[in-house]
């Protein structure tokens, strides 16, 4: 028997773990954040306390229920203090090693009816459950950030995770915390960050190898309809990450997935995004340092002209390629693909999702030639999808005109 969840348990207070704490409080859920001293767990509450009066200052909440989440909001910095949570999740960095040692203190200190999940956005589920005496009673869930907002949660089971897991699991986050939670198949990347990643480094490919500016690329992510542009979207994710999860997509895909060495670059020069007042982007509170136009003239001399559509043709092609070797590995039914781009990635609702868009939009046979192009102009990072080439030579959809999956 899986346990009511009552009380939740998160450990780590960084951004993301305070915003799923912050999201489960506010659903009137007892949730106590863990962090790993006093000063960061006093931190972490100051963080949440003050978004939330800054909410209902401006009217997102009522002034009672941010009282109420605050009420069912706490911090902690031992094990000893969140020993009686019914469900822990997991949110500390994007490390194997280290949620390996988490989950092996974590399994010694709760019953075996406890569900174990992990906010992973990237690593294997199974290998991390192998730590634990409940693999069949842990599961990945990823969230989004900010998790207090943004609605997805991509489940990703492991191999020996038990339907009754996944079951509750689901009906808690969907039911409870109103996320729309999507079943995905285990890879590294899982659906959503194998969809990104590609858009997000073509992006930084076409600063180290055109003339194209940040600004020209941002903009025109405005002009195709995405509510973000790329720039904007790393430094709002953080810089590091976004590295760190090229690493891991890299050593699971090969070339095709690796990062452009200026992300890395970034990292090296502490200009890590949002966070720290600098990435892509200079904010306001930054002084002395230098645009990022001028890093990449200084270290990315040679530089060819290109223009706006076909810097961004390149950017999108790469995405749909992607979703097409997702959907041809069943990570996830079409319409499922289609939900996590929309809601995970911010790919504009008009376009339906990359495959649809590359089916409606694009066309079939335009993408196989773009990308065939562009294997041969840059590498093997665009080699087709073999679906799509199938497609293309038996004049397949994948949708039919009411909208089903043909396949």
């Amino acid at each position: 028997m899986v346990r009511t969840i009552q009380k939740v348990a998160v450990i780590g207070g960084g951004t993301m773990g305070s915003g799923i704490g912050q999201h489960i409080a506010q659903k009137g859920i007892s949730v106590v954040v863990k962090e790993v001293n006093d000063e960061r767990a006093r931190g972490c509450k100051d963080l949440i306390f003050s978004r939330l009066d800054k909410a209902a200052r401006i009217g997102i909440v009522s002034l009672s229920d941010a009282e109420n989440a605050k009420d069912h909001f706490s911090t902690a910095s031992s094990y000893d203090e969140i020993k009686d949570a019914d469900l822990v999740i997991e949110a500390i960095f994007e490390d194997m090693n280290e949620k390996k040692v988490v989950f092996g203190e974590l399994n010694l200190l709760f019953p075996e009816d406890v569900i174990f999940t992990t906010n992973s956005s990237s690593l294997s589920i199974t290998e991390i459950a192998s730590v634990t005496n409940r693999p069949e009673r842990f599961i990945g869930t990823h969230f989004f950030n900010p998790a207090f907002t943004a609605p997805l949660v991509e489940l990703v089971r492991g191999e020996k995770t038990s339907d009754e897991t996944f079951t509750a699991v689901r009906r808690f986050m969907e039911t409870v915390l109103g996320k729309t939670p999507i079943l995905v198949k285990g890879c590294p990347g899982y659906l959503v960050n194998r969809l990104l990643l590609p858009y997000l480094n073509e992006a930084v490919r076409l600063l180290i190898e055109t003339k194209l500016t940040v600004r020209q690329i941002d903009a025109g992510a405005d002009r195709f309809g995405w509510p973000m542009g790329p720039f904007k979207l790393l430094d709002f994710v953080g810089i590091d990450i976004a590295a760190n999860v090229a690493e891991i997509l890299s050593r699971g895909y090969g070339e095709r997935a690796k990062s452009a060495l200026l992300l890395y670059r970034l990292v090296e020069l502490g200009r890590i995004g949002n966070k720290v007042g600098a990435g892509f982007y200079v904010g306001s509170n930054a002084t002395g340092l230098e645009d990022i136009q001028v890093i990449i003239n200084r270290e990315f001399p040679n530089r060819k002209d290109i223009d706006i559509e076909e810097g961004f043709k390149r950017m999108m092609a790469g995405l749909c390629n992607e979703a097409l070797m997702c959907f041809d590995e069943e990570i996830a039914p079409a319409n499922v693909i289609e939900t996590g781009a929309t809601l995970g990635i911010m790919f504009p609702m008009a376009l339906e999702g990359p495959l649809h868009y590359a089916q409606e939009k694009y066309g079939f046979a335009n993408l196989l030639a773009d990308l065939k192009r562009f294997e041969r102009e840059y590498g093997m990072r665009f080699k087709p999808a073999k679906l799509l080439e199938q497609l293309v030579a038996e004049d397949l959809k994948i949708f039919k005109e009411e909208e089903e999956e043909e396949w």
